[in-house]
């Protein structure tokens, strides 16, 4: 096993961790065997009935990642000699994808998608820190309808938990005005442990970042999109922005027009004509047929 380990440690110079997860990933499969076979001398067909077995275990993801590791047990062995064939080469389990979200959503949408990503299971440290970061911007996307502009360049400064407000700034980009809205209840416990537990972690283990007003701590290396970009696909969502315009569309029932621009941070109220009430319940209406 330790000549496996070595040999993954020089072909794919996998961290200590990962070889460590691999070798119990082998090993566990060879306890899988029943007592007259050979793991190293198994056929494919056996090796399809182990993958179905661990399928009632596990989940498509983690077993694939079970597969690729015991593909490279079997390259090793080839290389080495000591097997010819390989009885699983690139075999992967198919994984069923979900339809991607169109269309208008209503408020029940909306809060199913938050309390899902919510529920979302992370590993610990880093990963766990950036879960609970990106679930506070999805929550501002859903409750207040910002923008990804404006989630780049909030501060610190721009939350007030003791009014349960948030001054959204400026976003030039996009043309959006400064506006102030108000924070769910359940926002503002959540952003008091991002703001004085969570961000201040990420402070901590960010090798490029020492200190900065912005809300949202991200290496100088990394962009912000590539973080909404994993949120959408996260969500399996189109666009991040059909979660602002869902919001915009229900404050329009809510409100009247001038509210809703100032909400939305609109400079001229022909922004609003995009959402033309009629319109858009014939739209949710034919979407609907389709789904």
């Amino acid at each position: 096993m330790k000549e496996f380990l070595q040999y993954l440690k020089d072909h794919y110079h996998y961290a200590e961790r990962t070889l460590t997860e691999k070798e119990k990933q082998v090993l566990l499969w060879k306890k899988l065997c029943s007592g007259k076979q050979d793991f190293d001398k198994i056929n494919t067909a056996e090796l399809l009935k182990i993958a179905a077995l661990q399928q009632k275990k596990y989940t498509l993801v983690t077993i694939n990642n079970q597969l690729r590791t015991v593909e490279q047990y079997f390259e090793y062995l080839q290389i080495t000699g000591k097997r010819k064939d390989h009885p699983l080469k690139n075999f992967r389990i198919k994984t069923p994808k979900r339809p991607l979200i169109t269309g208008f959503l209503t408020e029940e949408e909306l809060q199913d998608i938050e309390k899902n990503f919510r529920e979302k299971k992370y590993k610990k440290g880093q990963f766990r820190l950036f879960g609970k970061r990106n679930q506070i911007i999805l929550s501002l996307i859903i409750y207040q309808g910002l923008d990804t502009g404006s989630l780049r360049e909030l501060k610190v400064k721009d939350i007030d938990l003791e009014k349960g407000k948030i001054t959204v700034p400026e976003a030039t980009e996009n043309r959006l005005k400064e506006r102030i809205l108000s924070l769910e209840a359940s926002q503002i416990l959540e952003l008091y442990k991002y703001i004085n537990e969570t961000r201040a972690e990420l402070l901590e283990i960010s090798k490029t970042v020492k200190e900065t007003e912005k809300l949202f701590i991200i290496g100088e290396n990394t962009k912000f999109s590539s973080i909404t970009k994993q949120i959408r696909k996260q969500i399996n969502i189109e666009s991040l922005q059909l979660i602002r315009n869902s919001r915009i569309n229900l404050w329009l029932k809510q409100y009247n027009v001038r509210e809703v621009q100032y909400k939305a941070g609109f400079r001229y109220l022909r922004s609003l004509e995009y959402f033309d009430r009629t319109e858009l319940e014939n739209l949710k209406q034919e979407i609907e047929k389709y789904i």
